[in-house]
């Protein structure tokens, strides 16, 4: 029998084993309605019971775009921690619409069911709603009076709300404040002694000597940043005796110069009376520059976990009844091309930045399987529609969702009639990729003007003592500090946000129920029967990370191989899960050229970045020569068989 058959007693078992996995994850009508069920006061509530009982702090994850929603987290539960009561606060953007109210609070706290404040904060406005339940709490004082001492600020975020909110509950002059809450001083105005208590900024062009202090701080940065690049390049080079031309980082040097000359020019402009504006997330920005181009996947994960029950996702936050959406969902799965539909709320402060092509494409990436995608903004009536395989024929779904206060329950699903047949004349197109959207370029390139030039005392007071002095003394300790830390941890980063089981499975699952569908003389189908044993063989085994990984990448090749799509076995040796390689190239810090996919082979040689994975205690490159997936290239480059995964997980 030739190597890449199975018996059919082998082809009987993936039988079963469909069947299997139908079982687990197969979707129920009960299930489907329930998940419509799940309104915003019983969403918050589960969420916050899941936070550390009496700390309860819970950030939403429409503000992934503009916060770092752990670390905002952790300095309201700081704050709160003061007041020694048990404390329940979620913060959400300000949304023009009203469950912001202490009716929705009542509800959350009812269903949470313990006793403490509950607290909602809307970034961006001052407006704080409280209900206390057991505890005694002037709560409606508090309430009116944050507002009167939050309106000097110039923007109210969450934490500067959160401090207000404590300051004015515990300040002994609040009954006085709320029997005149007119003439309530404003946050901040003086301190004991008389004097401002706030400090000027280092930016601040009226503090004196503020452009000195710049210019010393941005010569600094400068000055270590070129003694970092050197140190670099020298260490670069002894590491891989490499050639001039093949050295990594040769342009380090001239990069570092470039960079601190745009930090002093930026520097001297800001102190001349620049005022930088409110941006978003500078960690959360840094992940747009790679798929799925969004700063956070946490709302795109739920959504593709609710998609294994029904077509239509519902976000909890979606306002009034879902009245008739199991109908709609039921609609959009009789349709030939698959459609795939979120409704959604969006704001500029999410994920995507409020934009619903965005989230489309975040979500066809994520998902991987072709079809439609949509997203229905319920609050701007936006509708965003990625393509993967399909190729559409009509104009859209012109969509006008009913306002949140419509009596009318059943109005949503009414103005989602059409949808279905909005999309069921899409045609199958496999050369259809989804299209990144222009507003994920602009919100990278998007940063604040600079209009004038430096201040007196910027350059012979503060840039060239910082750049020839303090920075290169600083740029030499770091430099010894890096070398030595390097020799104790490895850089590496594992896979976040990913449900490497959970995709496992539904790939497993849809490479099973393609082998059921295709007849036997199908092209390709013995290498696809070969390629699912093995997957099979490793999903069934105690997988960890990285078996996952491979049978994700030949669940996918064998179900190509079905379709006929499948011109080149290759994969991706940066991330698998980008998917078949176009050709090769040299990922960062090694002169070993691998499989590389188009996106990959575009980007400069030093961000390509290899996978790693967390295998038990450790951290690993996913193409270790350890295992057996490495070795073989996940089966491109040797014959991978079904007993050479079950010998490596019995040796391990």
């Amino acid at each position: 029998m030739p190597p890449t058959l199975i018996p059919r007693s082998g082809r009987l078992s993936i039988i079963v084993s469909c069947a299997f996995l139908s079982l687990l994850a197969g979707p129920s009508d009960a299930r489907a309605e329930a998940l419509h069920d799940i309104g915003p006061a019983e969403y918050v509530a589960d969420l916050l019971i899941a936070e550390p009982e009496g700390e309860a702090v819970v950030i939403g994850d429409m503000l992934a775009g503009t916060h770092d929603l752990e670390d905002t987290a952790d300095h309201v539960r700081d704050l709160f921690s003061d007041l020694g009561v048990p404390f329940h606060v979620y913060a959400s953007p300000s949304m023009p619409y009203t469950y912001e109210g202490r009716a929705f609070l009542s509800e959350v706290a009812e269903r949470v069911g313990a006793d403490g404040l509950y607290v909602h904060i809307a970034d961006g406005s001052p407006r704080v709603r409280t209900v206390a339940v057991g505890v005694d709490t002037p709560v409606e004082d508090v309430d009116g009076l944050v507002g009167a001492r939050a309106r000097g600020e110039e923007h109210s975020s969450i934490e500067t709300i959160a401090e207000i909110y404590v300051e004015t509950l515990l300040d002994p002059a609040l009954e006085e404040w709320a029997e005149n809450p007119w003439h309530v001083p404003p946050r901040d105005p003086l301190d004991e002694e008389g004097g401002d208590r706030s400090s000027p900024g280092l930016l601040d062009p009226d503090r004196p000597g503020a452009s000195a202090d710049a210019g010393l701080l941005v010569g600094t940065v400068g000055g270590a940043l070129i003694i970092l690049a050197v140190v670099r390049v020298r260490v670069l080079r002894r590491r891989y005796r490499a050639s001039k031309e093949d050295l990594p980082g040769t342009g380090a040097v001239v990069g570092a110069v470039a960079v601190a000359a745009v930090l002093a020019i930026g520097a001297g402009a800001a102190t001349s009376g620049a005022v930088l504006g409110r941006s978003e997330n500078p960690a959360s920005v840094r992940r747009l520059s790679s798929p799925p181009h969004v700063t956070s996947t946490e709302r795109i994960d739920r959504i593709v976990e609710g998609w294994g029950d029904t077509p239509l996702y519902v976000d909890p936050h979606v306002q009034g009844d879902r009245i008739g959406l199991t109908r709609i969902g039921a609609g959009l799965e009789e349709v030939t091309v698959p459609v795939r539909a979120a409704l959604m709320v969006q704001h500029g402060s999410d994920e995507s930045a409020g934009v619903p092509d965005v989230l489309a494409y975040a979500l066809a990436h994520t998902y991987g399987e072709e079809g439609v995608y949509v997203v229905l903004d319920v609050i701007g009536g936006r509708v965003g529609t990625a393509f993967v395989g399909a190729r559409p024929t009509g104009e859209g779904f012109d969509w006008s969702p009913p306002r949140p206060s419509d009596p009318d329950g059943a109005a949503l699903a009414e103005s989602l009639h059409g949808l279905a047949d909005a999309f069921g004349d899409t045609v199958p197109d496999p050369t259809v990729e989804p299209r990144v959207p222009p507003e994920v370029e602009e919100r990278i390139a998007r940063s604040p003007d600079v209009p004038r030039g430096p201040g007196p005392g910027f350059l012979p007071d503060g840039l060239l003592p910082g750049l020839f002095v303090v920075g290169p003394l600083l740029g030499a300790a770091l430099s010894a500090a890096h070398l030595f830390g390097t020799r104790l941890v490895r850089r590496a980063v594992p896979i976040r946000g990913r449900r490497l089981r959970a995709q496992a499975e539904r790939e497993a699952r849809r490479m099973l129920e393609d082998l059921e569908r295709v007849p036997n003389r199908t092209p390709g189908l013995s290498e696809a029967t070969a390629e699912a044993d093995v997957a099979l063989a490793a999903l069934h085994g105690d997988p960890d990370d990285l078996d996952l990984l491979g049978v994700i990448v030949l669940a996918r090749r064998a179900r190509g191989r079905l379709s006929g799509t499948v011109s080149r076995p290759s994969v991706c040796m940066l991330d698998p899960l980008h998917g078949p390689a176009e050709g090769r190239g040299r990922p960062r810090h090694t002169r070993r050229r691998i499989p590389l996919c188009a996106e990959c082979l575009r980007l400069p040689e030093e961000e390509r970045v290899p996978l790693r994975l967390r295998i038990g205690s450790r951290i690993v490159f996913h193409g270790t020569a350890e295992r057996v997936w490495g070795r073989t290239w996940y089966g491109t480059r040797e014959v991978l068989e079904r007993h050479m995964v079950e010998e490596e997980r019995v040796a391990r």
